[in-house]
């Protein structure tokens, strides 16, 4: 395997606020690309806050490779999801190729 190869390793990680049932949820995420974050910061109008919600419905997987959220979305992670939770989930998938939970 190259050293291409171990940049485009899928990332994983809990957030226990966003889980059903006592068991967290687990989002899965694709390093950010520098493409994905141009596209990020056009879509967002370079607000800070805009960009941590898309890079959440741009980049956040299931298990099974499926996006969790949708361009609806939107307005219930910009008006009604903690901050601090939307600034964790956003720091950790912006931040996947540095993620300290990567292998």
């Amino acid at each position: 395997m190259g050293a291409i190869d171990n940049a485009q390793e899928i990332i994983s990680f809990e957030v226990a606020e966003w889980g059903t049932e006592g068991e967290p949820l687990v989002i899965y995420s694709k390093p950010l690309t520098l493409q994905e974050s141009k596209k990020l910061y056009k879509m967002a109008n370079d607000s800070d806050l805009e960009v941590m919600v898309y890079a959440i419905i741009t980049k956040a997987l299931d298990a099974d490779g499926e996006k969790i959220f949708s361009l609806a979305d939107k307005q219930t992670l910009m008006n009604r999801a903690d901050v601090g939770v939307v600034a964790d989930v956003a720091g950790k998938i912006l931040g996947a190729m540095t993620d300290p939970h990567r292998p």
